[in-house]
Order: structure tokens, then sequence, then C-alpha cells
């Protein structure tokens, strides 16, 4: 007998790893893959969840101001706004504009946590002209900077036990027509070790929110006061 085929969903991860070796390895009874072959194969869908049992079955609704734990955080988006100007932050092209997510932080963790594990905890999608790539391991597109509205100083590291106003901001291309609408994802992520990566982290960040929210021109409060 040649024995069992790989599971289905081990195969659909194979084939969106892009790997080719990992794709014929499945393509075969799990008895001729042998330990080495199986090594290949854990590392070829690692990205993808490897072996792990996958859990989420999708993204739940965004709410405007309704607080989310999503570890190692608490968030609450209020609101998408862009500008042009944003002390203590700049461009990288004076054409260019911030499209930032206005977002309450507190990190519920007893350390503090770097500003990068932030970044992977919120990102953007369905916005024409981001200055950022998309990243391989984090769905959408990463804050190129997250600002601390009092003052505009980056965050990091998000102290604990403190609460942080604060912008996760995106680059846009100033030939670019401000965005109406955006997609902000919301990203948990797991505190502990990667297959084949012993250091313990934060990582794996999977969307459990997703929201598509107006965005409109950010106004100071004088603005604000005149226009009413």
């Amino acid at each position: 007998m040649s024995g069992p085929a790989a599971p289905p969903d081990l195969r659909a991860r194979a084939r969106a790893s892009g790997s080719l070796v990992a794709r014929r390895a499945l393509d075969q009874p799990l008895r001729r893959i042998g330990i080495g072959g199986a090594l290949v194969l854990l590392a070829a869908t690692a990205a993808f969840g490897g072996l792990r049992e996958q859990t989420q079955d999708g993204p739940e609704v965004l709410v405007v101001d309704a607080p989310v734990d999503v570890a190692p955080f608490e968030l609450t988006v209020h609101r998408v706004v862009w500008t042009t100007e944003l002390p203590g932050q700049y461009l990288s092209d004076d054409g260019n504009r911030w499209v930032g997510v206005v977002a309450t932080v507190r990190n519920t963790t007893d350390a503090g946590v770097l500003g990068h594990t932030l970044r992977d905890a919120l990102t953007l999608t369905d916005v024409d002209g981001l200055v950022q790539e998309p990243r391989t391991l984090v769905p959408g597109v990463a804050a190129s900077s997250i600002a601390v509205l009092a003052d505009g100083s980056s965050l990091s590291p998000v102290q604990p036990g403190l609460t942080y106003e604060a912008a996760f901001l995106f680059e846009q291309d100033g030939s670019v027509a401000p965005p109406t609408s955006a997609t902000v994802l919301v990203q948990r992520q797991r505190w502990g070790t990667g297959i084949l990566d012993p250091t313990v982290s934060w990582r794996e960040p999977t969307t459990t929110l997703r929201g598509e929210l107006d965005v409109r021109e950010a106004r100071s409060d004088a603005d604000a006061e005149g226009g009413s």
C-alpha cells in the first residue's frame, strides 16, 4: 500500500506557498515523503501556518469607536483621515500626503512592546498609491509610522498600562487622488516560537476584524469651529 495522501488544507497551503517542491511532495503519499521530505514541506508551508490547526473562520466586522482585544493590544479605531502636514512626521516627497487611521492603543501585556509589532496589528488595503509595499507575512500594507497625537512623536515602544491616542500613518503618492474610503484590517498576534524558529516573540498576525471606513480630510479644531 502507498499510504494516505496529505490533508486537503495542507495541500492548499502548499499551493499558496508557491513552492514547487512542496506541491510535488504533497502529490505523493505521506509514506513516500519520509523525514527529509517532511522537513522540506514544513519549511515551505511555515509562512502559511504549517501543520498548525487553522481555527480562524474569517474576520468580524470592525466597528468604529468599539475597543477590541487583539493581543498584545486593545485597539479602538475612531476614524480615517488624510492630511499633507503633520508635526514631527516627514513625507518622503513634499507632494505626497498621509492617510491616517486614528485609534486608541493600549498594551495589555506586562512588558513594553516594540513599534514593529504595533504596525503589524493594524494595516490598510483598498487604497491606491500607497508608498509602502505590502509585506509577505502580514495582510495589507503596514503603516510607515505610528505617531502619538499629543506631540507627533513615533510610538515605540508601547509601554504597559498606558493608553495612547495615535495615528497609524500611511504615505500616499500625491499624484493619486485622496481616498474616499479604505479597508482597515486589525490583526491578533500569537506569543511563542515558530515552527523552525526557536525565538519567542509576537508573531503570525491573523486578521480578526475588517472594516471599510469613510476617509475625509483632516480638520483642525479651529477649522471645525469656523465651519459650525
